[in-house]
């Protein structure tokens, strides 16, 4: 039994240092040497293409598979006193464990015969090594397809790291890509996809470039995945028709560099000032008369907001400030104890308090005095902000205006 893998071997008594992966193969069978039947795990790396044997008989102490869905496990040997860690595709790997389980237990592999495996004698041969450093597409980690005749014939290698299909007119999400478990990189530009499955947002993608297709239609649930929230860094949607803006981005808490340029979109969500890692975010060639004054809250290194609507005349821009006559009656109950809430700073977290709950306190617009405002409705202002950004791109004719909130009558009376 042969694995095609990625190894990191690190030793228990020794201090706890990070150690990079290195491509490796894992074999089990007889020990070469010794005319027994004893069976050994050998491991070859290109550091050492001779192989290194490790007896299995009562010399594994523990296999760890609790992320054998993610395609790792790690074995633990008693002689000598390291932890093999282990990289590969989640099929593979599982047959590779089964084998080992078989060998230690003396039992027969589940569905394959009645008897023991039989293992051949473990022999280094060039053929072998040569896998090591071997570019085949079954190995790659990397795939770029830029016209049909590239698409892979027999499916993408499962070690991909980095995936690249555009320009070559797909309009319907190829499910493979599902199951890259080692994906990190995804480019799916300038295709006509109108649709992104939920399930995209079960991989950890840390780069994803969706611009130049369709999505404007698209329901942005795979936004809403745990997974995909805590690893996306780069999300480029440009060029898709967006009318709106997509309200599940806001919950990209790792989000470093959003583009959206070239969409119609009209106005940002009050709540995009809680994404407090973004760092570059083009919305050039959208129709934006102004942005939230959250905004001002917001360390951004560079914005973009060119060819977008934001006119220098203040008198286009109406001044809608709260009246004495629109003050609001009693709050609601569960107004009152969200207010309770924030201005304790009370923890809390979905299963606590309704989901509901924790969704509007989480898009509630936010007043300049820094009091949420949760009843409150919107208004346009004649104010000229200064975002707190090291670069800010605008046409030399523009300003940029502020959609503002107020939480009182007071705080309404300031402007």
């Amino acid at each position: 039994m042969k694995l095609v893998c990625e190894t990191c071997l690190v030793k228990r008594s020794a201090p706890p240092v990070k150690r990079p992966f290195q491509r490796s193969i894992l074999a089990i069978g007889r020990n070469r040497e010794k005319k027994t039947d004893e069976t050994v795990i050998m491991l070859i790396t290109n550091a050492n293409k001779s192989g290194t044997q490790y007896a299995i008989k009562n010399n594994i102490g523990k296999v760890f598979t609790r992320f054998l869905s993610d395609g790792k496990a790690t074995i633990s040997f008693k002689i000598p006193d390291q932890d093999m860690q282990i990289k590969c595709d989640t099929v593979q790997l599982s047959g590779f464990l089964k084998v080992l389980k078989s060998v230690v237990s003396g039992e027969a592999i589940p569905n394959e015969n009645s008897n023991p495996p039989k293992l051949s004698c473990l022999t280094m041969a060039n053929r072998k090594t040569s896998v090591l450093s071997s570019t085949s597409k079954s190995l790659s980690t990397r795939c770029v397809v830029k016209s049909r005749g590239d698409y892979p014939i027999k499916g993408f290698s499962r070690n991909l790291v980095s995936l690249q299909i555009s320009e070559i007119k797909l309009t319907r999400f190829d499910p493979q890509i599902l199951l890259l478990k080692n994906l990190r990189s995804l480019n799916l530009s300038d295709n006509c996809l109108d649709m992104i499955p939920k399930a995209l947002g079960q991989l950890r993608i840390a780069e994803l470039n969706l611009s130049g297709n369709s999505l404007q239609k698209d329901r942005w649930e795979w936004l809403q995945e745990h997974t995909i929230q805590s690893s996306l860094q780069n999300l480029n949607i440009g060029s898709n028709n967006l009318a709106q803006f997509p309200i599940n981005i806001i919950y990209l808490r790792m989000l470093v560099n959003l583009n959206m340029q070239a969409n119609h979109i009209q106005k940002l969500p009050f709540a995009i000032w809680k994404m407090t890692r973004l760092r570059f975010m083009n919305l050039s060639g959208n129709q934006l008369g102004s942005i939230p004054e959250s905004m001002v809250r917001m360390k951004l290194d560079q914005v973009d907001l060119s060819e977008n609507q934001l006119a220098q005349n203040q008198v286009t821009v109406p001044d809608l400030r709260l009246q004495q006559s629109d003050i609001r009656q009693t709050p609601a109950l569960w107004e009152l104890a969200a207010r309770v809430v924030v201005a304790r700073k009370i923890h809390y977290s979905i299963g606590m308090i309704p989901f509901l709950l924790v969704e509007l306190m989480h898009r509630t617009p936010i007043c300049a005095c820094g009091l949420l405002c949760f009843t409150s409705r919107i208004h346009e202002r004649a104010k000229v902000i200064r975002l707190n950004c090291q670069h800010t791109i605008i046409n030399s004719n523009h300003a940029i205006y502020a959609d503002s909130v107020f939480c009182s009558q007071r705080c309404s009376s300031r402007i």
